[in-house]
């Protein structure tokens, strides 16, 4: 991995959308909208002559992507498509085509990224909150179902090995931030924040003419320590600090899975950013990048040199990339972290 080492940082790779938004006094006309969808709270904020009008059409489209993929409302696609008793199962469009993405990612990362880890998650307890260590026979009994490789998607027919089960959660909310900026760019809109849960995503600049600034904290503290200037892109953060527990044995074992294995997530990094164009790609991809490491994550990036991103790993350092690190800027204190720049 070509790295260059610098001046030491401190700073924590999740985002705290609106608190540290510089959003300047504009009159030009605007509309604000906070709603829950997806199991998380959401904000919708933009400019133009029919604001209101685009995120009531914006919050509403989002709805009916949850209506359509979550895993636990029985009315849903996803849920009909995990309890049917044979395939191939018809869906729509909208959900063929997201699981084919997701197919992709997972042929893309070899694996790191897998849309067939719903038994896995229910098995460890992650889907009711209701947290169990598996046994070793457990794990083997549920591995063949996560085999992604077992799904095909011919036009809106899915395919796959009888007890299958889908989950969209590593890649929903940046599907339903894209299907919602294309709503708002439909409506004219030039300017927008959305923050979906943590996922921000965003159109152009801020009124002003500046750039939309989004905090920065810190996995070993509450204090924001860094910022990052953006516009028309997609933040988003994988963090292992926030959805865990700590089992009988001591250990504590986190809600991303590696989709190789099946299992929790056990390497030293802490979170993953990406930052790019396309809201579900980041969201695919921070949870890819988690799972892989810095050493591979770097040799992905390589690879695919579409977004950039910052790992930041227990032993405090972060690895970020050259494309946004002049983007960067640092709040005090920021002495902790090694800074490694992926060239």
């Amino acid at each position: 991995m070509n790295t260059e080492k610098t001046h030491k940082i401190t700073f924590r790779a999740s985002f705290i959308a609106f608190s540290l938004l510089l959003l300047s006094s504009c009159t030009q006309k605007n509309a604000e909208t906070y709603f829950e969808s997806m199991n998380t709270f959401m904000k919708v904020r933009c400019y133009g002559a029919e604001s209101e009008k685009a995120n009531k059409e914006a919050q509403k489209r989002i709805s009916e992507l949850e209506a359509l993929l979550s895993v636990t409302k029985p009315e849903s696609e996803v849920y009909r498509l995990n309890h049917t008793p044979s395939f191939p199962v018809e869906v729509s469009e909208t959900t063929a085509n997201l699981l084919s993405f997701c197919l992709d990612m997972a042929e893309r990362t070899d694996g790191a990224f897998n849309p067939c880890l719903y038994p896995a998650t229910s098995l460890w307890g992650f889907t009711k909150t209701s947290f169990h260590i598996p046994s070793q026979k457990e794990i083997e009994n549920i591995l063949p179902l996560t085999d992604w490789k077992k799904v095909t998607v011919n036009k809106n027919y899915i395919t796959a090995a009888p007890g299958m089960m889908f989950d969209f959660g590593a890649a929903g909310k940046g599907f339903a931030g894209d299907e919602a900026i294309k709503i708002l760019k439909a409506h004219g809109i030039k300017s927008a924040l959305l923050d979906l849960g943590g996922n921000i995503q965003t159109i152009g600049v801020k009124p002003d003419g500046s750039e939309w600034t989004v905090g920065i904290k810190n996995p070993f503290g509450a204090e924001p320590l860094g910022s990052l200037c953006i516009k028309d892109e997609a933040v988003i953060t994988s963090g292992g600090y926030e959805r865990f527990f700590t089992g009988e044995d001591g250990r504590r074992y986190i809600h991303i899975f590696d989709g190789r294995t099946a299992l929790p997530v056990s390497n030293n990094v802490m979170s993953a950013t990406t930052v790019g164009k396309s809201g579900v790609l980041c969201d695919a991809l921070s949870t890819s990048l988690f799972v892989l490491g810095p050493e591979k994550a770097a040799a992905f990036w390589k690879n695919n040199p579409e977004f950039d991103y910052i790992i930041v790993t227990a032993d405090k350092k972060i690895f970020i990339t050259d494309g946004i690190v002049r983007r960067f800027s640092l709040l005090p204190p920021a002495q902790e972290f090694e800074t490694c720049i992926i060239k």
